[in-house]
């Protein structure tokens, strides 16, 4: 075997052997999980209630009726706005004076 093809050997295991290791790792977990299971299925019958509902027989009675209550209408809101005074004074020109 040459040199050439011996680095091509190693060179092909170091990148594969990684991959390799990730897929027989994976393998053996699922083939180690899956464990089969049996599930049986029961099936329930429930039998149906009788009906328990009594006939309503209505009565003939004089329902009080309350009055309408009265709505008054609400007072109308004054806003009063707040007079402000100026209290700035005016600027004058004025002469100077001092020399």
């Amino acid at each position: 075997m040459n040199k050439f093809k011996y680095l091509q050997t190693v060179g092909t295991i170091t990148v594969l052997s990684p991959i390799i290791m990730v897929v027989l790792a994976t393998l053996i977990y699922v083939a180690s999980s899956s464990t089969s299971v049996e599930v049986e299925e029961e099936v329930v019958v429930v039998e149906k209630k009788q009906d328990t509902v009594k006939p309503v027989v209505l009565i003939n009675k004089l329902i009080p009726v309350k009055p309408t209550p009265v709505v008054t209408k609400p007072a109308p809101v004054v806003v009063v706005t707040p007079v402000v005074k100026d209290t700035a004074k005016p600027v004058v020109e004025s002469l100077d004076t001092a020399k």
